[in-house]
């Protein structure tokens, strides 16, 4: 007889740095993630949060700055934003109750390949992840980890291009073989044309999105690198806003 435990499987959800960037934004995505577990009852939940606001606009001007062309310092100096977002992240969970941990980079082992502003992910510790999500003994766990930063071969922290928290979460999800992905943004999904770009009335949402039309569609409120990342494994994910998650576009 098999003494394998047969857990759900976990939940991956993103949170944008727009969204975080709000008044309270922080503290409405961790009731958001609450919300989330409760309708997965029994799974582990990761949460990978973007740098608040303008936040990485601010960190990229000073490291041009300070570093120049020194792609080692300021992939180290702009990681400081997700951070930041990260220990916020926690402490919001820790004051509902939620059984959170934080997993850096480095704990995470999310490796890159190429440019350490702009790295392809190879490979991330996804049984490590599975061991905090789902602790001998205890409840499952909601594990918090900065999205857009990784690590190359040699252990310095690299970046995954702007808007690269998409990539971590889809690439995460993938490995993890997630329940569901949750690109949680300050939009209310994909729409047909950028809902911000006209003036004459928001353009129609779209309720589902191919994967192979992902790029055509969701390039406005995606990363590129993540539409092919999903597109080229085939991991569905929904994209949508927290307040009303009865409107998120599914994509697969």
């Amino acid at each position: 007889m098999s003494s394998a435990i047969c857990r759900p499987k976990p939940l991956v959800l993103k949170f944008g740095g727009a969204l975080l960037g709000q008044q309270g934004g922080v503290e409405r995505a961790a009731a958001c993630v609450q919300r989330e577990r409760a309708g997965q009852p029994g799974a582990g939940v990761v949460v990978v949060v973007s740098a608040l606001g303008a936040t990485t606009d601010r960190l990229f001007d000073e490291a041009a700055r300070r570093f120049g062309d020194d792609e080692a310092a300021v992939a180290d100096h702009v990681s400081s934003g997700e951070e930041e977002a990260a220990q916020r992240m926690v402490a919001a969970l820790e004051g509902l109750g939620a059984p959170v941990l934080a997993c850096s980079p480095e704990c995470l082992q999310l490796v890159t390949t190429g440019s350490l502003l702009d790295g392809e992910p190879e490979s991330v510790n996804a049984d490590g992840l599975q061991m905090e999500l789902y602790p001998a003994g205890g409840e499952p766990s909601v594990v918090v980890t900065m999205g857009f930063v990784a690590l190359d071969g040699a252990g310095r922290r690299s970046l995954l291009g702007r808007g690269g928290s998409d990539l971590t979460a889809l690439f995460v999800a993938h490995h993890l073989d997630a329940c569901d992905c949750v690109l949680l943004k300050d939009v209310d999904g994909i729409h047909e044309s950028d809902p911000k770009a006209t003036e004459q009335g928001a353009p129609a949402r779209l309720d589902e999105v191919a994967l192979q039309d992902l790029e055509r569609f969701g390039g406005r409120v995606l990363q590129s690198k993540a539409a092919r990342f999903a597109a080229r494994t085939g991991r569905p994910f929904s994209l949508g806003s927290p307040e009303r998650p009865g409107l998120r576009t599914r994509v697969r």
